[in-house]
């Protein structure tokens, strides 16, 4: 059994998120007005382009980036995600889609007994 859990972004969500990873990586970003945000389709994987001052610059983020930015974005904002899950970036109706996958069928994670102990959590 699995279940599919999707989460859509909003453009200036991503964006958002985008700007939050590269700032808090220390990278470099282009000086400017953002002006727009595209999201491709390509290949299977999804990449957006933030164009700065009317197309005059682009930055390009490949999917893992803007998979790990949208996580971040979430996880900076309390969503529960599933540690033991396939997340993907998918683009539906032009909107950023994270697509979680949980798969049922996997062995549960147990905390052992001993590391409860070792922690003095009650069992």
């Amino acid at each position: 059994m699995k279940e599919l859990r999707c989460i859509l972004f909003k453009d200036r969500e991503v964006l958002s998120a985008i700007l939050d990873r590269k700032r808090r990586l220390k990278e470099e970003l282009p000086a400017g007005q953002i002006t727009g945000l595209r999201l491709t389709n390509a290949d299977d994987s999804v990449s957006c382009t933030i164009v700065y001052d009317n197309g005059q610059q682009l930055l390009t983020v490949p999917e893992t980036e803007l998979q790990a930015a949208l996580l971040a974005h979430c996880m900076a904002r309390k969503v529960p995600l599933p540690v033991d899950a396939d997340k993907n970036v998918h683009l539906i109706r032009g909107r950023a889609t994270l697509m979680i996958t949980m798969n049922f069928n996997r062995a549960a994670r147990l905390v052992h007994v001993a590391a409860a102990e070792k922690r003095a959590l009650p069992n």
